[in-house]
């Protein structure tokens, strides 16, 4: 699999990923609270010869019928680095390595197959390569009482970036 071009991790998300990452919660609009850069392992590894592309999306916690309070959060961030080497094994190899390395940082991750090539898999964390682009995830909680979102199991985070996983092969592989 090789993706030749620009990927919008936006695009990505989809209609079951606030259900399954941040049950309990409204979708805001990105800029609603100031919260904390969360960094994306994929991101904090970007090189020269790659292209990364970053997605945050905001959830507050439903008060009852659709209204959030701002005052406690989920913030969902979304990385997808992609190599631009015109050689698709070498833009592999490389995007493989960034894999292992993100992997090598995350002490209790599981490993699954039948997602990507590779993927790892934590609570609030997850990383996914598919051919030359690694695609990661992490999910932070803010505010006084972001206790009371129900956590990410790890079988909803999986099922998650599965699906996005999905979307990435079908709308953006060449």
């Amino acid at each position: 699999m090789h993706y030749p071009g620009a990927i919008d991790p936006c695009r990505l998300v989809g209609a079951n990923t606030q259900a399954q990452l941040a049950p309990g919660t409204v979708d805001i609009p990105a800029d609603s609270v100031k919260a904390a850069e969360v960094k994306v392992v994929p991101d904090d590894r970007a090189t020269e010869g790659n292209e990364v592309t970053t997605c945050r999306r905001l959830y507050a916690r439903d008060l009852g019928g659709g209204k959030p309070n701002l005052q406690d959060y989920r913030l969902l961030t979304i990385a997808v680095v992609r190599f631009t080497q015109s050689d698709a094994d070498e833009a592999a190899a490389k995007a493989s390595q960034l894999m292992t390395d993100a992997l090598g940082d995350h002490s209790g991750v599981r490993l699954v197959t039948g997602v990507g090539d590779e993927a790892g898999f934590s609570e609030q964390w997850a990383a996914v390569r598919t051919g030359n682009v690694v695609l990661g995830v992490a999910i932070a909680d803010g505010g006084t009482e972001a206790a009371l979102i129900p956590p990410a199991t790890l079988d909803s985070v999986q099922a998650a970036v599965t699906d996005m996983t999905g979307t990435l092969q079908k709308d953006f592989q060449g």
